[in-house]
């Protein structure tokens, strides 16, 4: 059936072929398996051209010359010399993706590459897959075979305000997130300079917001969480956006508010449902004029940043908040962040992301490799109102339990089981009141 003239085709030293639709890399006991074989060509479209080869063939001399390569269950820590010539094609214009699907058992392997790889600034083109077998990534295979248009990965410091802080991978690997991404850099680079970002806690309201701003390329990133600061009192709200002079308050020096600090850069309002009573009474002036008047001053400056909110609450619920009057001057254009449990390969790189910082710092306990295949299936298959916190504080629980008490090398279902039982509870009062319940 794959002999010679087969479409499944060999090692050939001659880049004079038309390239392949699909390579696979993978350990060579899989060439062997014709059936499984048999299931990923049939996604290949007619007259198109499919080959297997192992690791060992895909060495250094050997051209990439195919629209998607996947790896198959090769170990994560291998990946770098065909994510290096994916990289090297995208560079010289071809849109070659490199699709990772590994065990679930891998996913601590997967995550140090990730980490590397973002690093280095060298995560690009790159999709990713969990499955038991062959049959099974052959069955998500046609969901992957998709074109990376933005970067896989924005680093963001974990305390963006603070010189010196460390920095954090936001993974972009979802068809879902990518198609946000190249959307919230249009508006950055097509002076869109108010716009909300909406969606659940934990989604990534924060890091996309703070992507913008990369893609502004001006003045300063300045983050106010209103739930935290709005206390009711309309001078204290003015100072903290707006600012205020000398002797504004007894024994007061002058003050920057966050809009004269962002300069021309941008005012991240997280828990915008707080933009109500004395932080809209406030806001009226900047959002009608453009304009605002340190408290005490006797002279108004103009507004230079861009204004980005985000709320965890639904558009209706934002709209009850306040009069439709003050609704309207928000101004705002709606960016939509999706929940968690609608991106995959997302939630793939969380996992793996987070069980690599796990598994680091152990030194008695046995740091389990990943998960049981059912653990993997139980996670896809919560809804994770949570979203990635919530993803985070359940992998922390089992792996503790796992590596503490049973020291099995994968984590288990009871485990992960116990984990969501205790941090995403299927039904819960606050589930009601997000953007996406």
């Amino acid at each position: 059936m794959f002999g010679k003239g087969s479409k499944v085709e060999q090692l050939h030293t001659a880049d004079t072929r038309p390239p392949a639709f699909l390579t696979v890399v993978g350990p060579e006991v899989l060439r062997t398996d014709r059936d499984g074989l048999a299931l990923l060509q049939r996604h290949v479209p007619e007259g198109q051209r499919f080959e297997f080869i192992s690791p060992l063939e895909h060495g250094a001399e050997r051209p990439l010359n195919s629209e998607f390569v996947l790896s198959l269950f090769i170990d994560p820590s291998q990946l770098d010399g065909i994510a290096d010539k994916v990289l090297e094609s995208r560079k010289n214009g071809h849109h070659t993706v490199l699709i990772v699907a590994i065990y679930s058992s891998q996913f601590v392997a997967l995550g140090n590459w990730l980490d590397k790889r973002a690093i280095a600034g060298r995560l690009s083109g790159v999709r990713l897959m969990v499955g038991g077998d062959v049959d099974s990534i052959a069955a998500q295979l046609p969901q992957r075979l998709l074109k990376v248009t933005e970067d896989n990965v924005i680093r963001m410091p974990a305390s963006a305000e603070i010189e010196n802080s460390v920095f954090k991978n936001f993974y972009v690997f979802s068809p879902e997130l990518q198609s946000l991404v190249a959307r919230v850099r249009g508006f950055a680079r097509n002076g869109v300079t108010r716009a909300i970002l909406m969606g659940g806690p934990g989604s990534g309201k924060t890091t996309i917001a703070y992507y913008y701003y990369l893609i502004r390329g001006l003045g300063q990133w300045v983050a106010v969480n209103l739930a935290a600061e709005n206390v009711g009192d309309k001078a204290a709200i003015k100072s903290l956006l707006c600012g205020h002079v000398s002797g504004a308050f007894p024994g007061a020096a002058a003050r920057n508010g966050a809009l004269t600090t962002a300069r021309d850069g941008v005012c991240f309002m997280d828990e915008s449902h707080e933009i109500a009573g004395a932080v809209m009474e406030v806001l009226m002036e900047v959002l009608d004029q453009g304009q605002y008047m340190p408290y005490g001053a006797s002279a108004k400056r103009q507004m230079e940043c861009a204004l980005l909110y985000a709320t965890n609450r639904s558009w209706q619920h934002l709209q009850s908040g306040v009069n439709l009057d003050e609704f309207t001057r928000l101004g705002a254009a709606r960016l939509e962040v999706p929940e968690l449990n609608r991106r995959e390969e997302d939630m793939i790189a969380v996992v793996a992301g987070a069980l690599a910082r796990l598994a680091a710092p152990c030194k008695d306990w046995k740091a389990p490799t990943g998960m049981s295949l059912e653990s993997w299936k139980a996670m896809r298959a919560c809804r994770w109102h949570g979203n990635i916190r919530g993803v985070i504080r359940v992998l922390e629980a089992a792996f503790v339990d796992t590596a503490s008490l049973t020291g099995d090398s994968l984590i288990q279902l009871a485990e992960i089981e116990r984990g969501i039982e205790m941090w995403e509870p299927k039904t819960h009062h606050s589930h009601q009141i997000y953007a996406a319940a």
